[in-house]
């Protein structure tokens, strides 16, 4: 063979050598592909999560707008909690509490001896108002009303040490409560059977409207155990029991929704981020955490401060994505809102 035809070829170590720059090159362009892989999807997630979050503080604010009581960690709203059937729906998280109305105080961080912060939210709203015609000729505006209550469930587990995810954000909705104030302002016992018995059997309003049917009368701001405050409307003439009848449970017993009671999260491949989240989520920037019955407060905070006449009601839910691919993504989200507490 020429000298010339072996200056043509390649040594075994030129072919070795371009082999391993070859396929450095190739696991370059991999890693780098699946780097923005990777980076555009925790992107996707971030994105949804922040989509997710935004939604349920956006419904809650909604409500909360319409609300005409709020209740806190007293007397009143433990009552009337205690009265809301909640068998059969998904268990309260243990160390769930109120917050403690501070109608003299401002929104912030509780402090050891003045903890107002609590992990679940308990209001009335405003669900319609009934304008009604009677064959007397009288026309009267009855205010109807339903009670919501959010709080916190276990799931998958519950909160666990070193994971930022394990419960779900649940919504609960009581049957239709028919103001007490609207009935007994109605002074003419025959006109006000009348006005019962329309909302109990659902007839068309003086609009044409037709809503859910009613059975109780409810008296804002009274213990549940007070006289008159939770009546039931007798089918047979329209008048009013303050003993529970037709098999409902006694002492009154306010029922809830089945269509309406909602896990907010976990369809969704979310949770709300528990105190074993890394410090970057924003768990407990309100509450003092604890690891008892549960832990408190998690990525769900309310306070409730002000006068009755300008209540402020702060949200703050942290969520996190239960997808375990890579880096978890997660979102930060707060309100205030000014609400009826009357």
């Amino acid at each position: 063979m020429s000298k010339t035809m072996k200056a043509a070829g390649f040594s075994m170590i030129e072919l070795t050598i371009a082999s391993v720059l070859l396929f450095v090159m190739l696991y370059s362009v991999a890693a780098l592909s699946l780097s923005g892989a990777d980076a555009s999807d925790l992107s996707r997630r971030l994105t949804r999560a922040a989509e997710v979050s935004q939604e349920i503080v956006n419904d809650t604010r909604l409500e909360i707008v319409s609300s005409v009581r709020l209740f806190g960690d007293d007397a009143e709203g433990n009552a009337n909690l205690a009265r809301l059937d909640l068998s059969g729906a998904m268990p309260q998280l243990a160390s769930s509490r109120l917050p403690t109305i501070d109608a003299n105080g401002t929104i912030g961080a509780d402090t050891v001896g003045n903890e107002i912060t609590g992990n679940s939210l308990f209001f009335c709203k405003l669900a319609w108002s009934d304008r009604f015609v009677c064959l007397s000729g009288n026309e009267y505006l009855v205010d109807v009303l339903r009670w919501v209550y959010i709080y916190l469930t276990p799931e998958s587990g519950g909160a666990q040490v070193g994971s930022p995810v394990g419960l779900n954000l649940v919504r609960v909705v009581s049957e239709p409560l028919i103001d007490a104030g609207s009935v007994d302002r109605i002074s003419d016992p025959v006109d006000q059977a009348e006005v019962l018995m329309h909302l109990l059997n659902a007839t068309p309003d003086a609009n044409g409207v037709t809503h859910l049917p009613c059975e109780i009368v409810w008296m804002r701001g009274e213990l549940p155990s007070a006289t008159d405050a939770i009546r039931q409307i007798d089918p047979s003439d329209g008048s009013l029991s303050s003993t529970p009848i037709g098999g409902r449970a006694s002492p009154f017993e306010i029922v809830r929704r089945d269509d309406e009671v909602e896990g907010m999260l976990y369809y969704r491949h979310h949770s709300v981020a528990t105190n074993y989240s890394p410090p970057s989520y924003g768990v407990a920037t309100f509450g003092i955490p604890s690891a008892t019955n549960g832990g408190f407060p998690h990525g769900f905070e309310v306070q409730i401060t002000g006068p009755s006449s300008a209540r402020q009601v702060l949200v703050h839910l942290v969520v996190a994505s239960t997808n375990n691919h890579g880096h978890k993504a997660y979102n930060d989200v707060q309100i205030v809102v000014d609400a009826r507490d009357t």
